[in-house]
């Protein structure tokens, strides 16, 4: 029985899903089905059910998961940690990033600088099946049901967002009710703001005219640029868009969101996590408004 296979079960039960386990791994599917099978071999167990091209965990499967978890974290924890004592971060963090995207990457960045030994790989779509698989995930609501420990990163100001030349973008502020009439563009339900916008619409006592909905923010300022929509945004997670094009309005009633870095709190911690996990609170408290 070798580590590799055990990473590679870990995988595939957390996903119940062979392709997708395989392209994870950057393996073709075959090899990654031979090492499942010879794994369950080994160990004279089936770990999976197969039907109709569906996996799901056997009894022993589950088990076997639950040990093979536990002993996979610690193992991880013990190999980065021994580089720690020498002064030297290495491994690698699976974040889910679902605010602050540009943020944080600049806080990795000059993470890096420091650490260069230390690697990425970022997420922004949950995915029910990796659950376990996340180091940290930022975001504004606790998405994660056993990321129990968390720290606020960041709280700022939603302010209505128009283009340039709307009729609004001279305003001192805007009062929320006086948008009933105006087209909204908003990302999709995923988003943190589409809640936040309904909210506010619906205590305005309207509901919003949606006449775009999207998942790329750059494509949604670019319509509201044009004239055709106004949206909300936070003030500082956006900041590198604001241009000669678009414009941010103060808002009445005053919107806030905070966003959280949430982890497993029943994982021993290795030194590599704590170490970004101090590194991103700090560089979040140091963010400022641009003038």
């Amino acid at each position: 029985m070798e580590l590799l296979q055990l990473r590679y079960f870990l995988t595939v039960a957390r996903t119940l899903n062979i392709s997708r386990a395989a392209q994870y791994h950057m393996i073709p599917q075959p090899a990654m089905s031979q090492t499942i099978s010879r794994l369950e071999k080994e160990l004279g167990k089936s770990l999976f059910d197969r039907h109709k091209n569906k996996l799901t965990l056997t009894k022993d499967g589950e088990a076997f998961l639950h040990s093979v978890t536990t002993c996979i974290n610690e193992l991880d924890t013990a190999i980065q940690n021994l580089h720690c004592e020498e002064n030297t971060l290495r491994g690698e963090l699976k974040l889910l990033v679902r605010q602050h995207r540009g943020t944080l990457i600049d806080c990795i960045a000059e993470f890096r600088k420091q650490n260069p030994n230390v690697s990425f790989r970022i997420f922004h779509r949950l995915d029910p099946n990796d659950l376990d698989d996340y180091d940290l995930c930022i975001s504004c609501t606790p998405i994660i049901d056993n990321h129990s420990e968390s720290k606020p990163l960041i709280t700022e100001k939603l302010q209505l967002v128009t283009a340039a030349n709307h009729p609004l973008a001279n305003e001192p502020f805007v009062p929320f009710e006086t948008l009933k009439n105006e087209d909204f563009a908003l990302l999709n339900k995923d988003n943190s703001l589409w809640n936040h916008t309904m909210h506010l619409c619906h205590q305005a006592g309207f509901d919003p005219k949606i006449s775009m909905i999207g998942e790329d923010l750059h494509c949604l300022t670019k319509y509201v640029a044009t004239g055709m929509a106004v949206t909300l945004g936070p003030e500082l997670s956006w900041k590198t868009l604001k241009s000669d094009k678009i414009v941010f309005i103060p808002i009445v009633p005053e919107e806030i969101r905070t966003t959280y870095v949430f982890w497993n709190g029943s994982q021993t911690p290795s030194a590599l996590k704590m170490a970004f996990l101090d590194f991103l609170v700090t560089y979040f408290s140091q963010m400022r408004i641009p003038n």
